[in-house]
């Protein structure tokens, strides 16, 4: 067995015993590239499978794939570029036409969430006994950490700046939030770029905070921890894994009532509508003052965080490996 990983990934493996079964891909080969850097990851991918067509082949990107390997497990994330066009003009191509090859050609495939699957059946007919769904996890540095009974005057988005995400919604939300519900709030938008991408009045953009990257995960934890709120109004997530991760650090989240969130959040969450503004802000409102509330979200929140791991993930993907070798 071998494994390729890029770059960024190497330092999840630094304390592995098996470090002569890794190999690194080209860098160049990344989605940090953009649409260039989609293609080389698909075309090494493809490569990749033609030199080793007897051997069984894993994806967990649902960008590589091979419309030709007859022995692959294929990992789906979401649908997002099949969903929403119009924001992913180029990947839409692949997704409408390439990938129902390969989905076809995979022995099994593995999505996130039962709301992905019923997707895959639902556009790409494929049979439900070939469908795996297995989680995503959260680490063991937020299922460990301590809750913050101080929390600070600020509701924190975490996340991509992406149309799906619905940054413009939160942002026409919290204006509302300041002005007909009259609360001293902040909005910390991680992940997200400067403030002057924004469409908001002066006295908003004087409570946003954006910040574009953060590489610690000490450091995300503690913004959870002390944040009065998390919010996530996505138009779409296959699974959305920061509310999760809000949860286990006894932050109550604010989250769409689409897709896969439900699923994923339970009665652990407060349920808005992304396409409303008002209801987003409402939303907001309601978890940031009523204590009753944000009490019975924290103390579901955390027990729902316990759900996922990446452990459960690896023993539940262990089991799919085992299935398919048997075959």
């Amino acid at each position: 067995m071998r494994l390729y990983i890029n770059h960024h990934a190497l330092i999840h493996f630094r304390n592995t015993s098996r470090k002569d079964k890794i190999r690194l891909v080209d860098k160049n080969s990344s989605p940090d590239f953009g649409w260039v850097g989609h293609a080389r990851r698909l075309l090494w991918t493809n490569q990749l499978c033609l030199r080793n067509q007897k051997r069984f082949v894993f994806n967990m990107s649902q960008t590589e794939g091979s419309i030709c390997h007859k022995r692959q497990i294929v990992t789906v994330h979401d649908l997002i570029p099949l969903l929403f066009p119009k924001y992913h003009k180029r990947q839409y191509c692949y997704f409408r036409f390439a990938y129902r090859s390969i989905l076809k050609n995979a022995v099994k495939v593995i999505t996130v969430s039962q709301n992905t699957k019923d997707l895959l059946i639902d556009r790409y007919s494929i049979e439900d006994e070939k469908i795996a769904v297995i989680h995503n996890g959260i680490s063991a540095e937020y299922s460990n950490c301590e809750t913050d009974s101080h929390k600070q005057g600020y509701v924190l988005y975490v996340g991509r700046f992406a149309p799906t995400k619905n940054i413009e919604g939160l942002v026409r939300a919290f204006e509302i939030l300041m002005t007909e519900y009259k609360i001293d709030l902040e909005l910390k938008l991680v992940g997200v770029r400067v403030t002057s991408n924004l469409n908001v009045g002066k006295e908003a953009r004087r409570r946003i905070t954006c910040i574009e990257n953060i590489s610690a995960e000490d450091r995300l934890i503690d913004l959870y921890k002390r944040a009065a709120l998390l919010v996530l109004p996505s138009f779409h997530e296959g699974f959305g894994i920061t509310p999760v991760e809000a949860m286990a650090c006894g932050c109550p989240t604010v989250v769409s009532n689409l897709a896969s969130l439900p699923e994923v959040c339970g009665d652990a969450a407060y349920y808005i509508d992304p396409y409303d503004a008002e209801s987003i802000a409402e939303g907001m409102y309601k978890v940031a003052t009523d204590e009753q509330l944000r009490d019975t979200l924290i103390s579901k929140g955390l027990s729902r965080a316990r759900m996922f791991s990446w452990d459960k993930s690896a023993r539940q993907h262990i089991s799919v490996f085992e299935e398919v070798m048997n075959l």
